[in-house]
């Protein structure tokens, strides 16, 4: 075991999949893959971890929100008839 074998490596590298998802996870993977093979195999699973939960909580918001009514102003539009473009179908 050389010296190189045995340093530790930083932490810090935990930031990469924190703020890119997948793709920082599958960098430091890469990164890490030969020296530290549990941190890149963490970095990785927290990368998808991450990334699973942003969709899945914007998905849950985006259901479940009032702010977020957009088939109610939809068919708000849809009554009225003003949607500015007008449609032409030309038959044979």
């Amino acid at each position: 075991m050389t010296a190189q074998d045995s340093k530790i490596r930083s932490r810090w590298w935990y930031l990469l999949p924190s703020f890119l998802g997948v793709i920082g996870g599958i960098i430091s993977w890469v990164a890490l893959k030969s020296f530290d093979r549990n941190l890149a195999k963490n970095c990785i699973v927290l990368g998808v971890i991450l990334s699973v939960s942003e969709v899945a909580l914007s998905l849950v918001l985006f259901i479940y929100s009032d702010n977020l009514n957009l088939i109610t102003q939809f068919d708000s539009i849809s009554e009225t008839g003003d949607f500015g473009i007008k449609f032409k179908i030309d038959t044979p």
